[in-house]
């Protein structure tokens, strides 16, 4: 894709302007708008033709059909806005030679890449595909998965866990035991269940331990324990299934909708209000307590990795940081430090968190690795909430499970809340969070000591 937009607009920018005969004065007005029009066309035409998909596996002759299509549809958008939009007069002897070159260019370039995967097909695999979906037993849908490699490649499948002591047909991994064992020393992604002779109660000892591990759970749409919670649908690479959670965030263009905004909004934060604030914080705890302005603490973030959470420190140092969160008429607390956690002015820091990667504008506040270790084992579902990324603030902490947690309830609704958060996120559902977050800083929240 990148070296495509490389071609168009190289070829673009040296040919400059061969479509059109103008003065000299007129060259860069006509050059913006042209450079625009053209990048938006291709990248309208390869949404509907799809010329990238699936480009490590796609056959060679489905790539090169889905790029004829690609570049004929270039042509009639150049021609449709050159004939409709620009009162200029056109040579089409030129654009017929523009054309020409960069469709010989692309041409060359897949022929290379062809050429060069078919050369290298067995040390690619190796390194593009990471075969970490496991199957449990074993029916008509198992069997075409394993034997088609395309799919089995898609899908990252490594081989079947047996429910009995039969072995089954293809890439038999072991019995049920042997799937415990590998849950605990494998990296183990997703699992499918697709045979319906395992038992209820072995089926959800599986799903616990899964989901303690933050495993996907899919399931073939006649198995017959489908019915034992909720489920939804889901099409992955064209074959259907059902999914114990829904993610939307799945989705590669959701999550890159939400990381561009984080990306674009952590950016304005840290440009206009941090790159002030950080020293003017930073003089006042200094003058208060004589410590640093950052309170650096490790946290439990996406797939449960630890990260460096930055906050303004709010707290004088103590040995209990790492295990005691914030109490009402906390005497750890310092008195500006206070004022910075009512204001959750404490917690700006974290756009920086945000711009590296590391968590999300919006999502389920990171808990400190010793609340992790705490909770996890004693409340359901638990790890669930570490399948995205954590957020500065997030839908439990705006519909009032924020701060100091009291008793086990008290937690088990903040993961309800993390949870739902997940099952429906939308774009919309962050800009209202965000919202509600910015009326709660105003309005004041108790919860916030």
């Amino acid at each position: 894709m990148v070296v495509d937009y490389f071609t168009i607009n190289l070829v673009f920018f040296i040919g400059r302007l061969y479509f059109f005969e103008f003065n000299e004065n007129d060259f860069l007005q006509n050059f913006k708008a042209q450079f625009f029009l053209l990048n938006l066309s291709w990248f309208i035409v390869t949404v509907i033709t799809k010329p990238y998909v699936n480009l490590k596996v796609k056959e060679s002759t489905l790539h090169f059909n889905a790029l004829l299509k690609s570049y004929l549809l270039l042509f009639v958008f150049t021609a449709i806005y050159l004939s409709l939009i620009f009162s200029v007069k056109i040579n089409y002897q030129n654009i017929i030679k523009y054309f020409l070159i960069v469709g010989f260019l692309m041409t060359i370039t897949r022929l290379i890449l062809f050429l060069y995967r078919k050369k290298n097909r067995v040390k690619l695999g190796r390194s593009l595909y990471v075969y970490n979906t496991v199957l449990i037993g074993e029916n008509k849908l198992s069997n075409n998965l394993l034997s088609d490699k395309n799919l089995r490649r898609l899908l990252g499948i490594r081989g079947t866990y047996g429910c009995g002591p039969e072995k089954t047909v293809h890439k038999y991994l072991g019995d049920i035991n042997q799937l415990f064992n590998d849950l605990d020393h494998l990296k183990i992604s997703s699992i499918i269940f697709c045979d319906d002779n395992i038992n209820a109660e072995l089926y959800k000892k599986i799903v616990e331990v899964a989901e303690h591990k933050m495993i996907r759970i899919y399931m073939v749409p006649d198995f017959k324990y489908a019915n034992l919670g909720p489920n939804y649908f889901e099409v992955v690479h064209e074959i259907p299934f059902l999914k114990l959670i829904k993610e939307p965030l799945s989705n590669p263009k959701k999550q890159l909708l939400k990381r561009v905004f984080d990306i674009a909004f952590s950016s304005l934060v840290i440009i206009f209000l941090l790159s002030w604030l950080i020293p003017l914080v930073a003089l006042i705890i200094w003058m208060e307590s004589n410590e640093s302005v950052f309170f650096i603490q490790k946290r439990s973030g996406y797939k449960n990795q630890p990260f460096n959470c930055i906050k303004f420190r709010s707290m004088t140092s103590n040995k209990q940081a790492d295990v005691q969160i914030a109490k009402k008429n906390d005497s750890r607390v310092t008195k500006f430090g206070l004022l910075m956690r009512k204001t959750s002015i404490d917690e700006l820091p974290q756009f920086i968190n945000v711009f590296l990667g590391d968590m999300s504008i919006v999502g389920p506040r990171p808990h400190m690795i010793s609340q992790t270790d705490m909770y996890s084992k004693i409340t359901k579902k638990y790890m669930t909430r570490h399948i995205v990324k954590p957020g500065i603030t997030g839908w439990a902490q705006v519909m009032g499970s924020r701060g100091e947690i009291f008793t086990h309830k008290d937690m088990e609704k903040r993961i309800e809340k993390d949870i739902w958060y997940i099952q429906n996120w939308s774009f919309f559902l962050d800009m209202k969070i965000i919202f509600l977050t910015l009326y709660n800083i105003f309005k004041g929240d108790e919860q916030a000591y």
